[in-house]
């Protein structure tokens, strides 16, 4: 025992409910022992840390999109007319929503290209 190579232990405890996911995804994974899926798991598996602020930007701007859509659309219903400028406002607002996603694809790129490398 005092000759083997990985000599460091490490001790978890875990609900029942964290235990059977563990145990599920530890079979799904095909690994050798559960030693090597936690190996595997904890040294090769990129982590990822996300700025929550672009989702909220997101969230803002697809709530301020579905309140004009249903003010035009009320407005619509009641007069039969449509106002080329509300138009395009939800135009600028859907490229709004666009940009940011497109950052966040753009982020998200990056940091798993970094993190490959």
């Amino acid at each position: 025992m005092t000759n083997r190579y990985r000599n460091e232990r490490i001790e978890i405890k875990l609900t029942k409910e964290e235990k059977e996911l563990f145990m599920k995804k530890l079979e799904l994974s095909k690994s050798k022992s559960m030693a090597h899926f936690i190996r595997k798991s904890v040294l090769e598996a990129p982590i990822f840390v996300i700025d929550m602020d672009v989702f909220r930007r997101i969230q803002t701007l697809i709530g301020k999109n579905s309140s004009n859509l249903n003010q035009i659309a009320k407005r619509l219903n009641i007069t039969g007319i449509i106002y080329r400028e509300d138009i395009e406002d939800l135009k600028k607002e859907n490229d709004d929503i666009s940009r940011e996603l497109i950052k966040i694809q753009n982020m998200l790129t990056r940091k798993y290209i970094n993190k490959a490398e």
